[in-house]
């Protein structure tokens, strides 16, 4: 398809068609994702629709960008979606994204920019936001966009990773959140024609390596989580004596919930709450005193989240114990980012499903998930299994720049992987590896 496209511009070149600032160097490819469409509006806001400005913002940033002689190809150029694209199972809003996702990787771009914008009722001072998968070479593109819209909206923000359905693509790419729905500028034809040219000018200086150098640098980084905190396990103390930084997910509503995560805040470590989510199987006891299940409404179950945050106001995320069933419904995981979102929260998938919700909605409220790619348990509570998906780690880390484990204190976990963590410290740290915590990886909004 590139060599394609290729063609065309020579045939172009030949008709002495204008090409702008490349001359006779070969273009860059850049594909435009106007997200949403169709039946999907996307967020609302009065009479509103986020899949309009998106698409309306497509246009324009392809115009700017053919205008210095890129190659531009847009997903969509109408009000539609990519449902029915390619065969496949999946509900109707997984297979458009999916889609999409499908169709960049066939084009093979030097870069694609999926635009959106983000959910309503924002608080604080208004701002764009670029996120950005865990393909190296999107960080620049990231860096670059994002400070023209710090630029733009006037404010100091940083590219966030997320690990979103669609910057899944094996191609460079990133997602950016032009503003809030809710921000009338967006409607305004003169301010938004000129934040896409804007954002055309950074971009093409990202693909020429013009400008500042980049200040996201490619360092492959590990994220050890720890869950079941608060749990009072046998073990749990032994964590601490651990001389490498990892984030604890602490269970909400246990009588030791407040007490560990004190401790473990005092010891420099980040704090997320270990939410417990309805499963497809399961005891009850496995659950905790207030799961979310999914016959709960919404309303009670941003009451319950609301309090367990208020007992554990040190968490700046939180990820899901089990949810296989819960973390599949479109109710509940939209109810609980669009809380992260109301409280400045991260959220980690824990992948206790592939069919996760969270990967696909999260863009929609600009909230950063991430997903697990590993539990360090999983072949069993073996210190050199345990070593090994470790390891693992290391290589994925090498590959994408992050690797993200979820481990275990007591039952699951406990002294077996704590032997394992402190025996892959020396040799990991003399091959370059960076062990780091959630904060190190991503710069939560002041």
């Amino acid at each position: 398809m590139k060599k394609l496209l290729f063609f065309i511009f020579f045939i172009l070149i030949v008709n002495n068609t204008s090409l702008g600032a490349y001359g006779n160097l070969q273009p860059p490819l850049i594909v435009i994702d106007p997200g949403h469409g169709g039946i999907d509006p996307g967020t609302i806001h009065s009479n509103l629709l986020e899949k309009e400005i998106n698409l309306k913002a497509s246009l324009y940033l392809k115009q700017f960008l053919e205008k210095s002689g890129a190659l531009v190809i847009l997903t969509r150029d109408n009000d539609t979606d990519l449902a029915k694209l390619y065969p496949g199972p999946g509900a109707r809003h997984f297979k458009d994204v999916f889609n999409r996702k499908k169709y960049i990787e066939n084009l093979n771009p030097d870069l694609f920019i999926s635009i959106h914008v983000n959910a309503g009722e924002f608080k604080k001072k208004n701002f764009g936001q670029v996120f950005y998968g865990r393909n190296p070479k999107s960080l620049a593109p990231a860096e670059f966009i994002q400070n023209k819209l710090n630029e733009i909206y006037k404010v100091s923000k940083a590219p966030q990773i997320a690990d979103f359905l669609i910057l899944t693509a094996s191609t460079p790419g990133v997602l950016v959140e032009i503003g809030f729905i809710d921000d009338q500028r967006l409607c305004d034809n003169d301010f938004l024609k000129n934040l896409c040219q804007q954002l055309a000018s950074s971009i093409l200086n990202s693909l020429n390596n013009k400008g500042p150098t980049s200040r996201v640098k490619f360092e492959p980084k590990l994220l050890i989580i720890i869950d079941d905190f608060g749990n009072n396990s046998d073990n749990w103390h032994e964590f601490l004596k651990l001389d490498l930084p990892f984030t604890a997910a602490v269970m909400p509503f246990l009588n030791n919930t407040q007490k560990e995560a004190k401790i473990l805040a005092q010891a420099g470590k980040d704090i997320i709450i270990h939410l417990p989510m309805e499963p497809k199987k399961y005891k009850r006891s496995w659950l905790g005193p207030k799961p979310v299940m999914v016959n709960l409404s919404e309303k009670e179950i941003t009451t319950l989240l609301t309090e367990a945050l208020k007992e554990n106001t040190r968490a700046i995320g939180m990820n899901n114990h089990t949810g296989s069933k819960a973390c599949e419904n479109k109710k509940v995981v939209q109810t609980i980012l669009s809380f992260c979102q109301k409280n400045n929260l991260i959220f980690i998938d824990s992948q206790t499903t592939p069919n996760s919700l969270f990967p696909l909605l999260g863009s929609e409220y600009g909230v950063v998930v991430l997903k697990r790619d590993i539990f360090l348990e999983i072949n069993g509570k073996d210190e050199k299994k345990i070593l090994q998906q470790i390891f693992q780690l290391q290589k994925i880390a090498k590959e994408k720049g992050l690797g993200i484990a979820i481990g275990h204190v007591g039952f699951e976990g406990g002294i077996p992987t704590v032997k394992a963590l402190k025996a892959a410290l020396p040799p990991l740290q003399a091959q370059g590896a960076k062990f780091c915590t959630l904060r190190d990886i991503v710069k939560k909004h002041p």
